[in-house]
């Protein structure tokens, strides 16, 4: 049985007087993918937020490697081995591809992944490598923001709607990019509106609606009607 990584127990938290999540539970396993499904509104941002500390929870509510690091502060959780693909990508406007690539890797640890594997994993990477990353498509900044991840070498990548109002045919490339990504041995919280991508990718998932865990498991043990009931909650 593999050995858990990330622990979350009745995580609650939320934005000033707004509660996003009530007692939200999740475990993650070493290697594992985990896919974080839900509508809008449902809480998943917020989770991956506070796993990153960018929204405030007690230090007991997530534990990482063992370790309680719920609300410090984000540049020591990234230290410790976790980076984010934000949502909305956030690339340095003022830096070029490369450096912003290289960026990603200032506050991380030796292995496999540095420019030349990022390169290899998206080579369109290397050919626009000197023009600034936010002048790129979508889909290469994209690119961008996960090689910029991978460049801290972490134990754990948090992606936050990765595919969002990119072109069907550029969302299959990126998707084509992860077994290469979890055969290093990361783990992955992937938050996704694609409900059949999510669950064909991941090894388990969670569903949440309303800031709470409304069904969890292996993706082949439930219906598609029983996932769909728990996504909208009918």
């Amino acid at each position: 049985m593999r050995k858990s990584i990330l622990s979350i127990r009745a995580l609650r938290a939320g934005y000033g007087d707004f509660q996003a999540l009530f007692g939200v539970s999740v475990d993650l396993h070493e290697g594992e993918v985990l896919a974080l499904i839900g509508a809008n509104g449902a809480g998943k941002s917020t989770l991956l937020r506070s796993v990153m500390g960018l929204v405030t929870c007690s230090p007991d509510m997530v534990h990482f490697k063992g370790e309680a690091i719920g609300g410090m502060r984000p540049d020591m959780i990234a230290g410790r081995g976790i980076a984010l693909v934000p949502e909305g990508r956030r690339l340095f406007r003022s830096l070029s591809v490369e450096e912003n690539l290289v960026i990603g890797g200032e506050r991380g640890k030796s292995g496999p992944w540095t420019l030349e594997t990022v390169y290899g994993l998206f080579p369109i990477l290397r050919e626009k490598r000197k023009n600034p990353g936010t002048a790129l498509s979508g889909g290469q900044q994209q690119m961008v923001a996960i090689g910029r991840a991978l460049m801290a070498n972490p134990d754990l990548i948090l992606f936050d709607e990765i595919s969002l109002g990119l072109a069907p045919v550029v969302i299959k490339d990126i998707y084509a990019a992860f077994p290469r990504i979890t055969e290093t041995g990361v783990s992955v919280i992937l938050v996704e509106q694609d409900v059949t991508r999510a669950l064909a990718t991941a090894n388990r998932f969670v569903c949440m609606q309303e800031g709470k865990v409304s069904l969890a498991g292996e993706p082949r043990t439930f219906s598609r009607a029983e996932i769909t009931a728990a996504y909208f909650g009918t």
